[in-house]
């Protein structure tokens, strides 16, 4: 889609009226997010009312078609007494039939072409920055996307109103963060050792732990439904359509549909993630969950049976020793400090890059790449090393929790993934990764989330890079089966290596021996920071949970970014360090 060719004169009078809505809107709006970290773990509640507000101004007396239509619009960003200044632009029919919650449409300009279409009917022309569905789920749309919508006028009493408008609503980019909050929801891996964030947007207004059980309870994103299992039987729903929260207790009521005849073990995950989903309100310390107002039994944890008890890590973090290079052998760091790993073979005549080394093994096993990046190595101390893949232009191994090393090779301009099983213990030993959406794609970087229920990607589509994340599906016993349809995340640099650094955050950046990079930390809501840009930049060095980054140049192999600045240690050698995962 391409940015419009017309525009639209205002009046100055005109201009000035929608200019000073805007910036009434944004001026009233105190700051609720936090700028960087991970989001949802503390996030304010608006159970205990509005933390923003709206001066969306009612339709003037004799207004224009064209006011009125720039009007509802704006008044888009006023979401109280069920939009009633946006409704005062409709008609009675219209207004009643109108449905807000449908979606919101974000636009990045506050200027927008108003014009006939048709008899009675003006043409809107928006630049779509993104869409936030009635689930909460925010798809961000490729730059310069644009979006047409018809609205339908007539005279009641001589005064313009809408009598059709297309259900949802209108925001400015700039407005989003104070009419939505970003929040995390959490489904389960198959195997039940990982709690999987699902990051939605909803409304900040009374009743938000409603929409958040509500939304739980509708299943996952669509690029997760596949990879994930939720404690909720399909169709689960709130009995009450309300939950309440009362002196730090939130009251989740629901039918007995599905719910009523749960096994204990059941139940106790139905209360894991209900916890999980509605304990970053800051109102909420309990969850009260009963079925048509009667009280469901919650087993106690030492009642379950050993293999029914609940272990599951809803942040998982990788350990801090990183797995590095020095002259053709594997070494470990340990922040400042390089350890040798005992009983290496010698690989150096491999020409060794691209290291790795899963966090959760039980014993010692890394992968590295050879020098062409055509051969994938499984390595373990007192024997040599396990060829265990051949295939063209190998992306960095990414080794996952659950058994099995994740690369992706590219061969006539086409990706394929493989996941190479480094427990050999596990039947088959080898798949390939189906995903339909690769066809004529490359990938220049696969990253396998510690959750093992994700996977982030660089695409790279005819030269035109982009940064994806995607569900991993895998079988009963955690063999990888194929990967979801993915879902763009917004980036702002240019893309050629990514890496998770939290459950919701990745680090992305491109490398280069003779220009300076920028690399960037991105979050599954959007909430970006670039870092300093790097001259020669060939690597970063980034985990999940660990705070301290590295990046290594053509010229200094060690440094690490201190508040704003990257801070070089010209001491330590070690090269191509990566974090586990």
């Amino acid at each position: 889609m391409s940015h419009r060719s017309s525009t639209r004169i205002h009046t100055p009078a005109r201009l000035l009226a929608l200019m000073t809505a805007l910036i009434m809107v944004l001026s009233a709006c105190s700051p609720m997010l936090p700028t960087d970290g991970p989001v949802g773990t503390s996030a304010p509640d608006a159970d205990r009312g509005f933390n923003y507000s709206t001066f969306a101004d009612p339709p003037q007396p004799d207004a224009s078609p064209e006011d009125i239509v720039d009007g509802f619009i704006l008044a888009g960003a006023g979401p109280q007494d069920d939009y009633a200044v946006a409704r005062e632009f409709m008609a009675p029919d219209a207004a009643r039939e109108w449905r807000p919650d449908a979606r919101t449409v974000v636009y990045t300009e506050d200027q927008f072409p108003n014009q006939f279409s048709g008899e009675n009917t003006r043409n809107v022309q928006l630049s779509v920055e993104s869409i936030i569905d009635s689930s909460g789920i925010r798809t961000r749309l490729p730059e310069r996307s644009t979006e047409s919508l018809d609205f339908t006028l007539e005279q009641i009493e001589g005064q313009w109103r809408i009598t059709d408008a297309p259900d949802g609503t209108m925001l400015p980019a700039g407005t989003v963060d104070q009419v939505f909050r970003p929040h995390t929801l959490y489904y389960f891996d198959p195997q039940l050792r990982y709690a999987v964030p699902d990051q939605r947007w909803f409304l900040n207004r009374p009743g938000i732990s409603s929409a958040i059980v509500a939304g739980l309870l509708e299943g996952p994103a669509p690029y997760l439904e596949p990879a994930v299992v939720s404690a909720f039987p399909e169709g689960a729903e709130l009995d009450r359509a309300s939950v309440p929260v009362s002196e730090g207790t939130a009251a989740v009521d629901l039918a007995a549909e599905g719910v009523a005849d749960a096994e204990p073990a059941e139940r106790a995950l139905m209360q894991e993630q209900l916890n999980l989903a509605l304990g970053s309100l800051t109102s909420i310390e309990e969850v009260a969950l009963t079925v048509e107002q009667r009280e469901l039994e919650i087993p106690v944890e030492d009642d379950l049976p050993e293999e029914d008890r609940l272990d599951i890590n809803a942040s998982p973090q990788v350990e801090s020793t990183q797995v590095g290079i020095v002259d053709g052998e594997l070494r470990r760091q340990n922040d400042q400090v390089t350890l040798s790993v005992g009983s290496l073979p010698d690989i150096s005549d491999l020409d060794p890059q691209d290291p790795a080394v899963p966090n959760d093994a039980d014993d010692d096993v890394f992968a590295f790449l050879d020098g062409d990046a055509e051969e994938l190595y499984h390595l373990r101390p007192n024997r040599e090393p396990d060829l265990v893949l051949e295939e063209e232009n190998l992306t960095r191994p990414s080794m996952d929790n659950f058994g099995w090393t994740w690369v992706a090779s590219e061969s006539g301009g086409e990706a394929t993934v493989h996941a190479v099983a480094y427990d050999e213990s596990l039947e088959p030993s080898r798949a390939e990764v189906s995903a339909d959406w690769l066809a004529s794609r490359t990938i220049t970087s696969l990253r396998i989330a510690q959750d093992g229920a994700r996977a982030a990607m660089v695409l790279d589509d005819d030269g035109e890079r982009g940064l994806y994340v995607a569900g991993v599906i895998r079988d009963s016993a955690g063999a990888p089966q194929g990967l979801g349809q993915p879902m763009r995340v917004q980036t702002s640099v240019e893309l050629e290596e990514v890496r998770w650094q939290g459950p919701d955050a990745l680090y992305v950046w491109a490398s280069s021996e003779e220009e300076p990079m920028t690399p960037e930390r991105v979050t599954l809501t959007g909430g970006n920071r670039v870092d300093p840009a790097l001259l020669g930049l060939l690597n970063v060095s980034v985990g999940e949970g660990q705070d301290i980054i590295f990046a290594e140049t053509v010229d200094v192999p060690f440094q690490n970014l201190a508040t704003d600045a990257w801070v070089a240690n010209e001491e330590i050698e070690i090269r191509d360090l990566a974090y586990p995962g």
